[in-house]
Order: structure tokens, then C-alpha cells, then sequence
């Protein structure tokens, strides 16, 4: 294991998590601006959002590096619920953590893990087809 491909593919999934999670955080607050409503579901709406981030950027990471998925995806988690964990700590100063934030962040952890192995089994798909467009001429 490289070190330096390990952190380049760590961080080219860090940046895919937080973005894709900026993009749909976006989302939900234009589609709650947009309806006029209040968005009454708004726990599972960042809870899927945070989902769907990290294990895009554990894809990403494994896609990247293509070797330990799991420990790219987990390492790409373990950031993103850090980050998580200090705004959360910023904007709501009284919030405590407790068992369904520890469930959560294991879920999360997991979610990273199976995006990390899930990236280097379709690494070798992304290469065949860069390989068959460029020999066909």
C-alpha cells in the first residue's frame, strides 16, 4: 500500500462526499423554499443525504486507488462525521450525542466501507471501456 496514492484517493473521496452533500442540501432547501412548506422531514432527509454522500465518495476513493475499498470508504466516513460532528457542535452548542447518533454513525461508517469495496469492484469496468475506446482507432 502507497501512502500518497491512499491520501490522494482518501481526499478525491472527501471532496465528492462533501460536495455531493452541499448539491443535495441544496436541493432540499430550494425544494422547501420553492413548496412554500416547512420541511417537516427534515431528520431523514439529512440522514439519507449523508448516506448517499459517503458512499459516493467511498466509490471514489475506491475507484481512485483500487486497493482496501473498505478502509478508503471508512476513512473517507470517519472525515466526513468529523465535519459533521464539528458544525453540528457550532451551530447547536446544546445538542448531545447519544444512541441514535451512535447508530447513525455507524451506519454511516458502513454506508463508506461498502462504497470503498463497491469502487474497486467497478474500477476494472472504467478501465476496459478507456482501453476499447481507444483501440478501436
Amino acid at each position: 500500500m502507497n501512502i500518497r496514492s491512499f491520501l490522494e484517493a482518501v481526499s478525491i473521496g472527501g471532496k465528492t462526499a462533501f460536495l455531493s452533500a452541499a448539491f443535495w442540501f441544496a436541493v432540499l432547501v430550494i425544494y422547501g423554499t420553492v413548496t412554500g412548506s416547512e420541511v417537516i422531514y427534515l431528520q431523514p432527509g439529512l440522514m439519507i443525504i449523508a448516506y448517499i454522500s459517503v458512499i459516493l465518495g467511498g466509490l471514489s476513493a475506491g475507484m481512485a486507488d483500487g486497493t482496501l475499498g473498505w478502509l478508503q470508504g471508512g476513512v473517507v466516513a470517519v472525515f466526513y462525521l468529523f465535519a459533521i460532528m464539528v458544525l453540528k457542535a457550532v451551530m447547536f452548542p446544546i445538542a448531545e450525542f447519544g444512541a441514535a447518533e451512535l447508530v447513525s454513525s455507524a451506519g454511516i461508517l458502513l454506508a463508506g466501507a461498502f462504497g470503498g469495496v463497491t469502487g474497486i469492484n467497478l474500477r476494472p469496468l472504467k478501465r476496459q471501456k478507456v482501453r476499447r475506446k481507444y483501440l478501436r482507432g
